[in-house]
């Protein structure tokens, strides 16, 4: 079976889609690059009819799947407040910078399944973050990961294996962070660790060792 290509995507309290356009333009780029039908202006329509229809208080979680013909289907559910405390370990098995599929968020993360399975069992981590095989830091089975470092933001580059994600274009794009290959040497000597990701938005993180 031909994997799905995925966008999660937050609709706020007030029904609000407030990385839209990024999380559109993401998915035609994937669909072109991928071979994928893209449905155009009909994919915004989905999303906001969609996000329109919740009847339910708070913050949702929107996910949006379309397979190769162009198909497409939307799963919502509710979106519960974030703990204030959140923390990260380091994932045992390294990813394959040179996988292409990391590149885009598909159904497709066999390199994920461990973590995936592993992570409702330990609610107090929020993720497990991955080093490369040159040990370089990639990202989070969920999210992109950010370090201060001498009082900058630094996020690792795509080349190093790792999602371009909406909200990680929205703070490069903005300013408060900048590329830079970053190693565990550099995880350990951070002055503080960030995660981020569509749903969650840019938060703290502490590093568990064990």
């Amino acid at each position: 079976m031909q994997p799905e290509l995925i966008e999660t995507i937050l609709v706020d309290a007030e029904r609000r889609v407030p990385l839209l356009a990024r999380h559109l333009h993401r998915l035609e780029h994937s669909c072109k690059a991928l071979g994928y039908t893209w449905g155009g202006n009909a994919v915004q329509s989905d999303i906001m009819i969609a996000a329109l229809s919740l009847n339910t208080p708070g913050a949702h979680r929107l996910r949006l799947l379309v397979a190769r013909d162009g198909s497409r289907h939307i799963q919502t559910a509710m979106l519960p407040p974030l703990p204030a405390a959140q923390e990260i370990m380091l994932a045992p098995e390294a990813l394959r910078s040179s996988e292409p599929l990391l590149r885009y968020k598909t159904t497709y993360r066999p390199w994920y399944t461990k973590t995936i399975e592993w992570l409702p069992a330990h609610p107090h981590i929020f993720d497990l973050v991955y080093l490369n095989e040159r040990g370089e830091l990639c990202e989070g089975s969920r999210s992109n990961v950010y370090l201060r470092l001498d009082g900058d933001w630094y996020t690792p580059p795509v080349d190093s294996g790792c999602l371009p994600g909406v909200q990680r274009a929205e703070l490069l794009d903005t300013g408060n962070v900048s590329e830079r290959v970053l190693t565990l040497a550099d995880l350990h000597a951070a002055d503080e660790i960030r995660l981020s990701n569509a749903l969650r938005g840019w938060f703290t993180v502490t590093l568990r060792e064990t």
